[in-house]
């Protein structure tokens, strides 16, 4: 299908160019996360092309992720069933804990982390300076390295640019504007749009939460979009209900 003819709520929620074996990966891990749950050649199609996406690109996508361990196929008849792996179904668990919960994260204790090795990258942390490190909850054990921890912080303007990003912010507003336009149209006008509304929906925010942790409100900049996108995908995805496979 082409973009243009797509409704205006999926041509919101799409926004430009998908990269097309990410946009797979949301949808198996939406719809097919659990052991021996599958989705066929045709569905994927189905789903891919009302998302404006070009048959090639699909399997070329498709290539991509058998190659790199996320996903494994079996022949039917002339058709294929494609099922994550237990590598891809590891790693879209652990994003689904980030994904789906839309409760705000709790304040609680806060530490920081200075490492030695000033090339060394501590995940799940916000980098103030090069082996330098902020982290919300217990402290990571970190054979030489300096902990402090606490409940208290004091969070100057300049540690919340480190953890919000311009490029980002603008991303999270973007992607805001965007779930307002989708529930302000009309119910979608069938089961196959309502659920690619939902899988557009679900990679806007996992393209969003994925690149920075999980941290409490009062760390981000004060005009953060972060919590009103929350509200709205929460409201959104009540209304469209549960992703359902083609037939």
């Amino acid at each position: 299908m082409d973009v243009a003819a797509l409704s205006p709520a999926v041509q919101a929620l799409r926004g430009g160019e998908l990269r097309v074996w990410s946009f797979v990966v949301t949808i198996f891990g939406d719809m097919a996360r659990a052991p021996g749950q599958e989705l066929s050649g045709a569905q994927l199609s189905a789903l891919t092309e009302a998302a404006g996406i070009k048959p090639q690109a699909l399997r070329t996508a498709l290539h991509r992720l058998r190659k790199d361990g996320w996903i494994d196929s079996r022949r039917v008849g002339r058709g294929a069933m494609h099922h994550l792996t237990d590598h891809g179904r590891a790693q879209a668990e652990q994003a689904a804990a980030r994904i789906y919960d839309f409760a705000p994260v709790a304040p609680g204790r806060w530490h920081l982390v200075v490492l030695c090795d000033r090339t060394r990258i501590l995940p799940g942390h916000v980098p103030l300076a090069p082996g330098c490190f902020l982290g919300h909850g217990e402290p990571p054990e970190v054979p030489g390295a300096l902990v402090l921890s606490g409940p208290d912080l004091t969070v100057p303007d300049w540690v919340r640019a480190q953890v919000m990003s311009t490029d980002l912010s603008q991303d999270y507003e973007a992607f805001q504007q965007a779930l307002q336009l989708a529930l302000a149209v009309p119910t979608p006008a069938s089961p196959l749009e309502a659920t690619v509304l939902r899988l557009l929906a679900v990679h806007g925010w996992r393209r969003l939460v994925l690149r920075h942790a999980a941290l409490p409100d009062g760390l981000y900049p004060a005009d953060w979009a972060g919590p009103a996108c929350r509200a709205l995908m929460a409201s959104l995805l009540d209304r469209l209900g549960a992703s359902v496979a083609p037939e």
